[in-house]
């Protein structure tokens, strides 16, 4: 077992670690099972969450998705394949260099990633309403800082 000491409480670091990763998964499920009611029955929070990158950046490398998740190459093939089939992505080759394939979204794709984060939106508001601005802000620190941890080691890594 994995101990924290603070002061002079021995903490489990475990069940901590436990709870985080069943917190996770709830709220994934959520947000999962709330985009398949409300928005589009047939899409993924993994694929929402390529969809919304692809979004943000306009065009982008299947390289580049597989670098920004930390995924093989085979996995986003797989992901840009049952994309395509709905026709929210589509393919486009590099001018100068006819070896790179760029991927945007469709107007279709582009309607439904404005679509399910306007949901999404809507869906964790009404959440956040059980709680008061302190508790938001303190948890939504917490959560960044641990996402600036890990990111902090990967790039250490590199």
């Amino acid at each position: 077992m994995n101990y924290f000491f603070r002061g002079r409480f021995k903490i489990d670091l475990e069940k901590y670690i436990t709870r985080y990763q069943l917190a996770f998964q709830s709220i994934n499920r959520s947000v999962n099972n709330m985009i398949k009611q409300h928005v589009h029955t047939d899409i993924t929070t993994d694929q929402f969450t390529i969809l919304q990158f692809i979004h943000q950046e306009e065009k982008v490398t299947a390289t580049e998705i597989a670098q920004h998740f930390g995924l093989g190459k085979s996995a986003i093939t797989a992901y840009v394949n049952r994309l395509m089939q709905k026709d929210l992505l589509q393919r486009e080759r590099n001018d100068r260099d006819r070896r790179i394939i760029y991927l945007s979204l469709t107007e279709h794709g582009k309607k439904v990633v404005t679509i399910t984060e306007k949901e999404i939106h809507y869906f964790i508001e009404e959440k956040l309403t059980h709680f008061d601005m302190k508790e938001v802000e303190k948890f939504l620190h917490a959560l960044e800082r641990l996402s600036d941890l890990m990111e902090a080691e990967e790039r250490n890594k590199e």
